[in-house]
């Protein structure tokens, strides 16, 4: 790998492991929960339920936002509930 400036070299294995902590984790699910919130609060279908979770990938945690059931798809799909959560 090829040397900084100063000749650092970053640690890549202790960037992903801190990427995949708790603490980001716990700072995921605090950005996602509010957007699945407020697409709850947007949802046209009374019967839309919009959930969160977040998942460890090879390298870094990944929060999401997703529709919790058939009804949340459709709404979703007809009014983009997700996207204006945002």
């Amino acid at each position: 790998m090829a040397e900084g400036l100063y000749g650092f070299t970053p640690n890549i294995s202790g960037i992903r492991t801190v990427f995949k902590s708790g603490g980001v984790q716990e700072a995921l699910r605090d950005v996602v929960e509010p957007i699945a919130a407020n697409a709850n609060a947007l949802k046209v279908d009374e019967d839309a339920e919009y959930t969160t979770y977040v998942d460890l990938g090879e390298y870094t945690a990944i929060g999401k936002v997703v529709c919790g059931n058939q009804a949340a798809r459709r709404d979703n799909a007809h009014h983009n509930t997700i996207l204006k959560a945002r």
